[in-house]
């Protein structure tokens, strides 16, 4: 199996040796300074420091962590509100132009009719001037018609009278 003298132990005996001579300080006992060496408590006292300097260092990273993630909560709420804003505001803005759209078409349709209606009145009045016109015209006619035929009565009449000569009545 091993053919090593310690039979696998040989870094027990490494350790040992280096024990005893101390790592290069002297050995057992042969240091002076002694009260450099880190004692139990000392360890001890060091791992809880360094323990709670985690522990603090993982809290400032979570609060960090919670501010960025808070900031970027109100960033998101702040887009969001924004994008409502601007989204009622156009809202507005159409519903205003969708208003003035309709006053024009309503203000078109008046001036049209308000042009038609001159329009009409216009035809309406040269239609009673000319009827008032036709009926002069008529009478006008008739009451030529009419001489006319007291002229050709007067005409027959005297046609009569001469070709009868003096007519006297009988007494």
């Amino acid at each position: 199996m091993g053919d090593s003298t310690f039979n696998g132990g040989w870094i027990f005996a490494f350790l040992i040796i280096a024990v005893i001579f101390g790592w290069g300080n002297g050995g057992l006992g042969g240091n002076a300074n002694a009260a450099a060496y880190a004692t139990i408590t000392d360890v001890n006292q060091a791992i809880a420091n360094q323990s709670a300097s985690q522990a603090l260092g993982a809290i400032q990273l979570s609060s960090a962590n919670n501010n960025y993630e808070t900031a970027q909560l109100i960033n998101q709420q702040s887009m969001n509100m924004m994008n409502q804003n601007n989204t009622n505001l156009l809202a507005a803005i159409n519903g205003f132009n969708a208003v003035n759209q309709n006053i024009a078409t309503g203000f078109s349709s008046v001036n049209q009719n308000i042009a038609d209606l001159g329009y009409k009145m216009d035809q309406c009045c040269c239609s009673i001037k000319t009827m008032l016109l036709e009926n002069r015209l008529q009478d006008a006619q008739a009451a030529l018609v009419t001489s006319q035929n007291v002229n050709a009565i007067n005409a027959q009449s005297q046609y009569l009278l001469s070709q009868l000569g003096s007519f006297v009545p009988a007494a």
